[in-house]
This record gives structure tokens, sequence and C-alpha cells, in this order.
């Protein structure tokens, strides 16, 4: 059986453009993700509405690692049928994005 006859069986996630939109979109997440960044650092911290603005920033970092999760998903996925290389690129973002979650949790960024 060649590998032009197995088709993944997930539909839309295992399209080529599909697992390319997500990347991008994971990049642009984090690319807003990094200009929020003074919500939760030293002067957004300080102010009567700091909850708030941690509410926000860990909005949009749980939405960053959505999207760099599903695009590593969907290009592992045609990995499999088309046997291209490894999505470094999400993978690596799903891990800045664990890592600034870490950092988060222990008010880091305030210091």
């Amino acid at each position: 059986m060649d590998r032009q006859d197995q088709q993944p069986t997930d539909g839309i996630l295992s399209k080529p453009i599909f697992g390319t939109t997500m990347a991008v979109a994971s990049g642009l997440s984090f690319f807003f993700l990094c200009m929020i960044l003074p919500l939760v650092g030293p002067p957004g911290s300080k102010v009567a509405h700091a909850a708030q603005n941690k509410a926000a920033f860990l909005g949009v970092l749980l939405t960053t690692f959505l999207l760099a999760a599903v695009a590593a998903y969907s290009k592992l996925l045609r990995r499999k049928v088309e046997d291209g290389p490894l999505p470094y690129w999400s993978l690596g973002l799903c891990t800045v994005c664990v890592l600034a979650l870490f950092v988060l949790l222990v008010d880091g960024f305030a210091i």
C-alpha cells in the first residue's frame, strides 16, 4: 500500500492548508500576547484591576496554546501521510506557552 493510498481519517484537520492557517494564527496570537505582556508586568500588577489584567492575559495565553497545539496536531497528522518534517515551530510555541503559564502562576512577570 502506497503512502498516497493512506488517507487520514480526521477530515479537515489533516488538510495542509488547515495546519498552516493554524500555525499562522498561533503566531499572530503570540505576537498579540507579547504586546499585552505589560498587563501582567510591574506596572499592570500594581493597579486596582490587576486580577482582570491577569485574566485577560491568561485568556490570550490559553488561546495561543490552543492554536499552536491544533497546528502541531494537524501537521503531525499530515506527517503520517506525506512523511514531512516535524512541526518544530508549533511544538516550540506550545513549550513557550507552558513556560509562560508557569511564570504567570508564580507571579514571575510582576517582579
